[in-house]
């Protein structure tokens, strides 16, 4: 009965110990290979009338263990953006991600200490939200992130490709209200509803909103389950 009993108990500690591992394997897992695909909602909560149609597919490329600012893993993000007046544009941009970010430490700590203040951008917990996007797909109880005072020229930070991206849209949307472009975004802000279990940037929702010559101009895009299988 002993014998059995022992067995059983080493038994136990086994199955325990491989579910360790497994949870380990599985929470550093390599995001190399992910892909996100996002949509424009034009409800006009979310998104300028001057903005048509847009997309943005998102994707991790490699592992970069030497990059100056640390070990991060390099992300494209290709958009397409149709404007009133303006027309369509297009084009990749590179995003170094941090490798922390895709650690379970990294939303814990942002949660316990509310916030991270960089040299380039600013980055807050704002809460959590329920997420309902526009294929159907219902995300409880999601951490709620805002990027601000986003240094918009002269960056050369991890973010600077998404931030450009941002810029851009932004600009795109001003210029056909006034018919001229201008670079000059003030107050740039990215807000993001993360939900863990979604690839790439654990966004299910992401809007940007920015000033451009005193008009205010905002874009929010859903993510898209399956797009990329």
């Amino acid at each position: 009965m002993r014998g059995f009993m022992r067995a059983q108990f080493s038994n136990a500690l086994l199955s325990v110990a491989i579910a360790v591992v497994a949870t380990s394997s599985n929470a550093y897992a390599s995001p190399v290979g992910d892909r996100a695909h996002y949509d424009l909602d034009r409800n006009a909560s979310r998104t300028t009338s001057m903005i048509l149609s847009g997309k943005v597919d998102v994707s991790v490329d490699a592992y970069v263990p030497d990059h100056k600012s640390g070990a991060a893993y390099e992300s494209s993000m290709t958009y397409d953006f149709n404007v009133q007046m303006v027309g369509r544009k297009t084009g990749t941009e590179k995003v170094m991600v941090p490798a922390d970010y895709f650690s379970p430490e990294f939303m814990a700590n942002l949660r316990a200490n509310g916030s991270y203040v960089g040299p380039d951008f600013k980055v807050r917990h704002e809460g959590y939200v329920d997420a309902r996007n526009m294929d159907g797909n219902f995300y409880p109880h999601c951490d709620k992130i805002l990027i601000y005072d986003v240094k918009t020229y002269g960056i050369d930070n991890e973010l600077s490709g998404l931030f450009k991206i941002a810029r851009d849209l932004v600009s795109m949307a001003a210029q056909s209200q006034f018919g001229t472009r201008s670079d000059d975004v003030e107050d740039l802000k990215v807000r993001a509803a993360i939900f863990a279990g979604v690839p790439v940037l654990g966004a299910v929702k992401l809007d940007v909103s920015g000033i451009v010559s005193g008009m205010n101009v905002k874009a929010g895009g859903d993510f898209k389950a399956g797009a990329d299988e």
